[in-house]
């Protein structure tokens, strides 16, 4: 099969914003506690200075008022930023939940590097400007260099429809990237690919998919929930 490049000027996928994995907030208690035992230990002194004041020069009960509403300010601020912490909580398990349930699911995810295997490749490039040549490169550990001609594109979204073989390159891992004649930067890969599992790393950070022909990415690295037709039909990359 030889390489198909399909040029689009549709607006970018989205990108999934992230989140953090399941866990639960011990410190919610914690800090509840902190607060309450803080609100009787300025009663109590508060009680122990209106006791003790000077009968001949009371203190100006305004002071005391001051004093109250400080403490509430400061309890009310305290329960507000339990809340937020158990929100946030409570948002992180929904949205690790809803992660697995992508398993099995095609997308597609922004990545720099592949694994390439006998399958095909979907995917596409974003570039800016107008662009004679558009080449996508494959270079391995060793150093050795694929190149993959898209062709003469317009600005835009260009799909492409790669069969490794058909280009010399060897299943393996590889570094992904993409020149342009007009000397482009960094420009973004799109590669589409099946949710095989997701991990959630034990020590809390950002929980990570197996995608096949992609390996491990963060999914922060969604780009799109599908796989659109100018890319790939459902059933190619579901195969």
């Amino acid at each position: 099969m030889s390489v198909t490049a399909v040029n689009s000027t549709q607006p970018g996928a989205t990108t999934q914003g992230s989140a953090a994995p399941v866990s639960s907030n011990p410190g919610d208690q914690t800090t509840t506690s902190t607060s309450s035992s803080m609100a009787d230990t300025f009663l109590t002194l508060l009680v122990a200075e209106i006791q003790n004041q000077d009968p001949t020069d009371p203190t100006d009960p305004t002071e005391y008022i001051t004093q109250l509403s400080s403490m509430a300010q400061v309890a009310m601020a305290e329960e507000m930023s339990v809340q937020m912490n158990t929100n946030a909580v409570l948002m992180s398990n929904i949205q690790v939940m809803a992660l697995g349930n992508l398993v099995g699911d095609p997308i597609m995810v922004q990545t720099t590097t592949l694994s390439v295997d006998d399958s095909a490749i979907h995917g596409r490039v974003t570039i800016d400007d107008a662009c004679t040549t558009v080449d996508l490169h494959f270079t391995d550990e060793a150093g050795n260099d694929y190149v993959v001609p898209l062709g003469t594109q317009s600005p835009g979204q260009v799909s492409f429809d790669i069969d490794p073989a058909d280009y010399g390159i060897p299943p393996g891992d590889y570094e992904v990237s993409v020149v342009t004649n007009t000397g482009e930067e960094e420009v973004p890969v799109e590669v589409a690919g099946v949710v095989n599992d997701v991990r959630i790393p034990l020590d809390g950070s950002t929980p990570v998919l197996n995608v096949s022909g992609i390996g491990e990415v963060p999914f922060t690295m969604i780009s799109q929930f599908g796989v659109p037709d100018d890319v790939a039909p459902a059933d190619d990359v579901l195969v």
